[in-house]
């Protein structure tokens, strides 16, 4: 006995199929938890000064792709940015921080999973210099991170290979 299929059901379960492989990729495999592995300021000089600008960075797990990490001072934001994910290479962030004031700063850095800190201790400019100022934070809240492409293209971002 021969069974003949209508081809009208053979090209729906043909596109059914196509839908399914196609939410596959598009969804992507899930990736391994991205902690921020290691955040440090990046200085040759100490102590610290209101009004100079160093650089931040902050590492993620290697092989766990780009991730979003928000950086603060003192539990305000003052920028994010997405690491650089080039395979064989631990994912990377880094921003200029320029501290405003003189004090005590806890900065942070928070992937949303995992929050790093560092405690450093400010002094006031130096005699002679003009302060620089901090720039505008960007990429601190859900709709900046979904207009900012992470490349490092905001005023206050790094992207780092």
């Amino acid at each position: 006995m021969t069974t003949h299929t209508h081809p009208s059901r053979r090209i729906g379960r043909g596109i059914a199929g196509l839908a399914v492989s196609l939410a596959a990729v598009a969804t992507g495999s899930p990736t391994a938890a991205a902690d921020v592995q290691v955040f440090w300021v990046a200085t040759a000089t100490s102590p610290y000064y209101a009004g100079t600008d160093y650089l931040l960075y902050a590492s993620t797990t290697q092989g766990a792709g780009a991730r979003w990490v928000i950086f603060s001072d003192n539990g305000a934001c003052i920028g994010g940015a997405r690491t650089d994910a080039v395979p064989g290479y631990t994912p990377m962030v880094g921003m200029t921080w320029i501290p405003s004031t003189a004090g005590r700063h806890i900065l942070t850095a928070d992937d949303g999973q995992t929050t790093k800190s560092i405690t450093v201790d400010v002094k006031p400019t130096q005699a002679g210099t003009t302060p620089q100022t901090p720039p505008t934070p960007t990429g601190c809240g859900k709709l900046q991170q979904l207009l900012t492409t992470g490349s490092g293209t905001g005023s206050s971002a790094i992207g780092l290979g």
